[in-house]
Parts: C-alpha cells; structure tokens; sequence
C-alpha cells in the first residue's frame, strides 16, 4: 500500500505531518509519500503523477486556505492542490478529504469542474482538540479500504508490563492518591492561611484538607468546565463524523458545559448548612417528599435528553432528503430545549445562592470571572504550544514559562477564593 498526502503549503504544512506520522506509526515508513521526500533535481510534476499513479490512497488536507486559494487564482493558474485531486479522481483512487480548519466540506458548486467530485467524498472532521480522534477515524477507513482490519500489528510487550501487573497499578494508583491528598490538604491549609480561617480542635487534619478539596473542584469546574466540554463533544462528533462548527455543535457544547458547570455547583452548594435549592417555577415554600422527586425526575430528564441528542444526530447525517431535514429539526429543537431546561436549572441556583453577608464581594466577583481563564490558558497556552511550535521552539523555556503563569493563575484564585468562596461554607 501507498498513501498519498495532499496538502496546501500555506496552511496544512504542520497538519499533514502529523497525520504523516501518525500513518507511518501505523503502516510504517515506506507506506506514506508526502512531497517533501521528493530529491534535488527531480521533475516534482513527474514524480508527484509517478507517486499518485503508484498510490492506494490519497488524503487530502482541507484548511481554511482550501477555498480561498481556489478563488483567488485566475482561470490559466494552475492549482498544484487542485491538480493531485484531479488526478486522483481520474485515477480511480480512493480520497480521504481530512477538514481540520473551521471550514466545512465545499459544495460541488464551489470547486473547479475539475473536482466536483470530490464534494461527494466522506470527509474526517479532525479540529482540534479532536485532531487525534480524527485521524483514528482516517485510519480506520484506511485500514477498512486496504483489507487490514485484522492485521493490526500487536505493541511489543514491555518486561515492566508482563511483571506483577496488579501490584504495579495499585501501587501506582497509591502513589496518585497520596500525592492529590497531600496537594488537596496544602491547598486547604494555604486558604486558611491566606484568609485567616479558623481550624477547630481535633480537626486539624480533615478542615483544610475538605476546604481544599472544595477549592480544587470548584476551580476545575467553573476553569476547566468550558475546555472540558468543548473537548467531549469535539471528539464524539469527530469519532461520529461530524463536524463540531455547526448550530448543533456548539449547542451540544453549551448544554454540556451548562450540564457540567450547574450540576458541579450544586452538589458543592449542598454541601453548605441548611442550604436548600429554589427551583424558579412549581417549587412552593414548604416543599414536600413528592416535589423533591419531580426535581430528581427533572434532572435526570435533563441528562437523558442530553445522552438522546448526541446518539440520535449521527443517524440523522445517515438520512437522505426529507427525513434528512426532519431529523435535523428534531435535533436543533430537543437541542434547545435542552439549554432552556438548563438555563432554568442555573437560573434556579443562581435564585438560591446563600446570603452575602459578611464576604467580600470584589473577591467573589474576581474570582468568578478569573476561573474561566483557566480554559483559555490551557487552549492556547499549553495545547498550542506543544502541536503548533516546532520541538526547537518548544524547548525548557516554553514549559517554564507556563508553568509560571500556572502557579500565578492558581495563587490568584487561591488568595480570591479564601475571601470570596470558602466563606460561603462554613469556613468563616
């Protein structure tokens, strides 16, 4: 086998690397041809029509330059991208469209006669974060193509794998644990060193380390909640074949990260004494064993439609004209009536937030509005830096400054949430 890698230099250079890599780890070296092999002082039309005649596949990169390029050339320009599709197509070889920029699959309107075609193809939605989803997907339609469904080559076994295996795992999960309650513990009693609070008798040990421990989940939640979302759902449509920059995508991303973030609050908020949630409508003032019930029941209903949404859309992209566009309006409404079930629930919590009195607002607030930021610094901080720069570029200086801006950011959220957020449970 031989698979080609097209690509447009002007934004899919670093792309079509990683999916280089990721095809030669798969079927080794001499499997994948990419233009950047071809020698000194060869013919690269000849070698490149040589190497597409001779190939099992070609993988084609669409980037968010795909179109632009394509408009911008005059009739008599040639298109080096355009031309490889071309001749793949009258090739009779297969293509795999790899679409990992925001841009979705063009129409067949808007490609060169040349290549209409080549909208009809079944595309890899690989945008980060689900650019590693993506290519398993690649790779399986690759091996599905080639016959080697079942010919997946076993990983070496290490000694260390093959040696005492449970002991190794309880040991290291041991490790893991310790080392959170040890971390869980110092934030806690670096809260109550920062905020002044108390630590009663008898309970030196368990208050900081509780207080930490709401500290760590309620930074992860309101910080990592956003990212988190966005990721889950990213890789699930990219493992479905969806594309994620859709009306339904970032739908799916907003009630999860809606489901995500209210669900965490209010199990951190139960834990405050005598507190008890408002729901905003059908909740009277002495709520009785039946309300609590249809609240649980409303829950749950709020997760379950969350689940049938995301199973239910993959099938719908399998239908064909007006089924099609029914299942795609069933999907959009459950979708929104999904966010206005969790709106509500938020709305709720926010109606049963516990009484100020006594905290410092401005910490609150900032710490409130700090949180998120948490996302970003992990998206394009960490994220970007470890795909997107070079090794040379991302060298000891890289990692230290991050980790800086790490320990800063969480010293910050620290310092705002021993005034702002502990108060609030008990801890004053």
């Amino acid at each position: 086998m031989k698979i080609f890698i097209s690509y447009r230099r002007r934004d899919s250079t670093h792309p079509a690397h990683r999916v280089r890599m990721s095809l030669e780890r798969e079927f080794g070296p001499e499997a994948v041809f990419i233009d950047r092999e071809i020698q000194a002082g060869q013919n690269w039309e000849e070698r490149l029509h040589a190497m597409l005649a001779s190939s099992t596949g070609v993988v084609v990169m669409v980037g968010d330059e795909f179109l632009r390029e394509i408009r911008k050339r005059r009739v008599d320009d040639e298109d080096r991208l355009v031309w490889e599709i071309a001749t793949a197509m009258r090739l009779g070889k297969p293509v795999y469209p790899v679409l990992f920029g925001r841009t979705d699959m063009p129409s067949a309107g808007e490609l060169p006669e040349s290549i209409r075609g080549f909208a009809k193809q079944q595309a890899v939605f690989a945008r980060e974060p689900a650019f590693e989803p993506g290519v398993v997907k690649l790779v399986e339609a690759i091996r599905a193509d080639h016959g080697l469904m079942d010919a997946r080559p076993l990983p070496p076994a290490s000694p260390l794998a093959a040696a005492t295996p449970v002991t190794r795992i309880a040991l290291n999960t041991f490790i893991v644990m310790m080392l959170v309650f040890a971390a869980t513990w110092f934030a806690g009693a670096l809260l109550g060193m920062l905020g002044g609070l108390p630590v009663l008798d008898g309970q030196a040990l368990e208050r900081p380390f509780w207080r930490g421990a709401r500290y760590v989940l309620c930074t992860l939640l309101l910080g990592l909640g956003p990212y988190v979302s966005y990721y889950l759902v990213a890789v699930l449509r990219a493992r479905s074949l969806l594309p994620i920059h859709k009306f339904s995508g970032w739908l799916a991303v907003l009630n999860v990260c809606g489901v995500l973030v209210a669900g965490g609050l209010f199990l951190l908020m139960s834990t405050i004494p005598d507190w008890r949630l408002k729901p905003q409508w059908g909740f009277p003032q002495q709520p009785t064993p039946m309300h609590y019930g249809l609240l649980a029941l409303g829950l749950l209903s709020i997760a379950s439609l969350a689940v049938g949404i995301a199973v239910w859309e993959p099938r719908v992209r399998t239908m064909e004209g007006l089924h099609r566009t029914l299942g795609a309006f069933s999907v959009n409404s459950a979708g929104i009536a999904l966010a206005t079930l969790v709106a509500g629930f938020a709305f709720s919590l926010a109606r049963s937030f516990p009484p100020l009195d006594g905290i410092d607002r401005i910490a609150l607030l900032g710490y409130l509005l700090l949180c998120p930021t948490l996302s970003l610094l992990y998206f394009f901080g960490w994220r970007y830096g470890r795909q997107e720069l070079k090794p040379a570029e991302r060298g000891w200086e890289f990692t230290f400054l991050f980790l800086l801006v790490l320990s800063l950011y969480l010293l910050c959220t620290l310092a705002l949430h021993a005034y702002g957020m502990a108060p609030l449970f008990g801890d004053s």
